[in-house]
C-alpha cells in the first residue's frame, strides 16, 4: 500500500501525480511464447492486502526455485528458466508482484512486495533457490536481511539494483521533471515512509548479511540498471561471484540458453 499524503509544496498537483507515477509500475507486454509457458503451468491466485496475487507453478517434485521479476516486469518475463530448471530436476514457482502483471493493485513498493514473499512460501513451502532480476534482487535481499525470510541454498541475481532511491534521479530523467519536483517528492517519501526507511534499502548494505552462495550476472551495456550497481554489490558481498556479459542489455540474459546452462551448472555445483 502506498499513501499519497503530501507535504507542503509549491507544485502540489505535479508532485502528487509524479509521486503516484513513481510507485506505479508500467505493465509488461507478455510475449506469446511466454504466455504459452505460463498457460501450461498450474495457475492460481492467493489473497494479499490489496487483492489477489497471480501465481504459477511448474513440476510436481524436486527442490523448489522461486523466480522474482523486476519493477515493471511479470512472471511471464522469467519463463525462459522454466524448462532448463525442470530438466535439471527442480520445481519452479513464479508470481506477479502487487500492481504487476495479472496481480491486483495500481501502486506498490519494496516493503509491500517483500512481505508478499511470505505468502508464497506459506503456500509453496521453502525455496532451495531464488532467481531474481533487477528490482527483484533488492526485494529478495530485503526479505532475507530484514524479514527473516527462509534462506535458500543459493541465489542468482540478474542486473542487480543497488540503491533504492537511486530510482528517483533516473525517474526524473525519464519524466523530464525539474529538480524542485524531485526534492518535493523525496520529502513526500520521507513523510510517508519515515526519514531513513527507504534510504537504508541498498543491496550493498544488505547482502553482506546474506551468507548464501550467489551468482550475479550484469551486462556492461545495461541501459536500465548500470553495471556499476552490481560491481558495488559484488565488492562487499563475499559470498557472490559476478559475471559481466556483453550485448545482452537489461533483459536478454533471462532468455539466453548460454546463461541458463551457467545457472544450472552453478546450482548443481
Amino acid at each position: 500500500m502506498v499513501t499519497l499524503e503530501s507535504t507542503s509544496t509549491k507544485y502540489p498537483g505535479i508532485v502528487r501525480k509524479a509521486y503516484q507515477a513513481f510507485f506505479s509500475p508500467q505493465q509488461y507486454e507478455v510475449k506469446s511464447v511466454d504466455c504459452e509457458i505460463v498457460e501450461r503451468g498450474n495457475n492460481y491466485r492467493i489473497p494479499f492486502d490489496d487483492g489477489e496475487l497471480a501465481v504459477t507453478t511448474w513440476g510436481d517434485s524436486g527442490p523448489a526455485v522461486l523466480l522474482m521479476h523486476g519493477w515493471g516486469g511479470a512472471r511471464a518475463q522469467m519463463t525462459g528458466f522454466v524448462d532448463p530448471l525442470l530438466a535439471a530436476g527442480y520445481r519452479v514457482v513464479a508470481y506477479d508482484q502487487p500492481a504487476h502483471g495479472q496481480s491486483d493493485g495500481k501502486m506498490t513498493n519494496v516493503l509491500e512486495i517483500s512481505a508478499t514473499m511470505d505468502l508464497i512460501t506459506k503456500q509453496e513451502g521453502d525455496f532451495e533457490v531464488i532467481i531474481a532480476h533487477s528490482f527483484g534482487t533488492l526485494i529478495t535481499s530485503h526479505a532475507l536481511a530484514n524479514r527473516n525470510f527462509p534462506s535458500p541454498s543459493k541465489l542468482i541475481y540478474f542486473g542487480a539494483f543497488n540503491r533504492l532511491l537511486d530510482a528517483l534521479p533516473r525517474f526524473q530523467i525519464l519524466a523530464s521533471l525539474p529538480d524542485e519536483v524531485i526534492e518535493d517528492m523525496r520529502a513526500m517519501v520521507h513523510e510517508n515512509f519515515g526519514q531513513d526507511t527507504l534510504e537504508a534499502i541498498t543491496n550493498e548494505g544488505m547482502t553482506p548479511r546474506i551468507n548464501i552462495p550467489a551468482l550475479m550476472f550484469h551486462d556492461t551495456k545495461d541501459n536500465v540498471t548500470p553495471v556499476e550497481d552490481s560491481r558495488a554489490v559484488a565488492q562487499v558481498w563475499k559470498a557472490a561471484r559476478l559475471i559481466e556479459t556483453e550485448g545482452l542489455g537489461h533483459r536478454a540474459a533471462l532468455q539466453s540458453e548460454t546463461i541458463h546452462k551457467q545457472v544450472v551448472d552453478f546450482l548443481k555445483s
